[in-house]
């Protein structure tokens, strides 16, 4: 597809939907007007690797950013705009309306690009806005959990700390890994029969040995029904199966 030269993109969102398409756009006409809006304050992170910065494998902060708005703009002319949330869509007019520092804008556009990702799913868990509970799901995410964890283990050892993921896809195992790196007691939760599901069941046994064989206690269909006060910040997990993880 060629655009034309007074071809105006917005694209609502970046990180890798919409930073890639802001980039492919730019590649198929040097024209265009190209404007990214992004909601929260990073255009462009290294996702995969937010584990492993809360691991200490990496540990300068600065590689989690692959771009900013002011290398994308110098790279491929795109007007990045972070910390601005689209609140509305008028497909008659072609404008967006957006809210930056708590004032609201109109856009226009020629074509629009949604891309906005999404949020994790927190089920509606008893007890699981207590604190010492995190998502992963972007760097605040990530830079919370590694504060959580520097706080704590000023007062209490790290071979003392009992961590749970609960979920064992792809990115829990990641952050089992980096916790376990960490010289944290560790437990995998997952609810279905098996870790890791893309792979096959006799596949998964072996890499479950092998967490296993590393000190990891790993619990397969069973979920998580309660969030119980601990001691101090500490929560105590009551699982569906009437399992008790402290």
């Amino acid at each position: 597809t060629e655009f034309t030269q007074s071809m105006k993109i917005v694209v609502v969102g970046g990180v890798a939907g919409g930073a890639s398409a802001a980039a492919r756009a730019r590649r198929l006409d040097e024209n265009a007007e190209i404007v990214v809006l992004q909601s929260g304050p990073d255009v462009s992170f290294a996702s995969c690797g937010m584990p492993y910065y809360i691991g200490g494998e990496i540990s300068d902060r600065k590689n989690m950013a692959v771009q900013t708005p002011e290398s994308l703009h110098d790279r491929l002319n795109l007007d990045i705009r972070v910390n601005t949330r689209v609140i509305k869509i008028d497909v008659a007019s072609k404008t967006v309306t957006a809210l930056h520092d708590g004032k609201e804008y109109n856009e226009s556009y020629d074509n629009l690009v949604l891309a906005v990702g999404a949020e994790p799913f927190k089920p509606p868990i008893p007890g699981i806005d207590r604190p010492g509970l995190f998502s992963l799901r972007n760097l605040q995410d990530m830079d919370a959990i590694v504060e959580w964890i520097n706080e704590t283990t000023k007062t209490i050892p790290a071979e003392a700390m009992h961590c749970v993921v609960a979920g064992a896809g792809f990115v829990g195992l990641e952050m089992v890994e980096q916790l376990v790196r960490r010289n944290f007691n560790v437990t995998l939760v997952e609810l279905m029969p098996q870790i890791l599901t893309p792979v096959d069941e006799e596949m998964a046994a072996i890499l479950q040995r092998d967490l296993e064989n590393r000190g990891v206690t790993v619990i397969t269909s069973d979920g998580i029904q309660e969030f119980q006060s601990g001691s101090g910040n500490a929560s105590i997990l009551k699982l569906q199966s009437g399992r008790v993880l402290p």
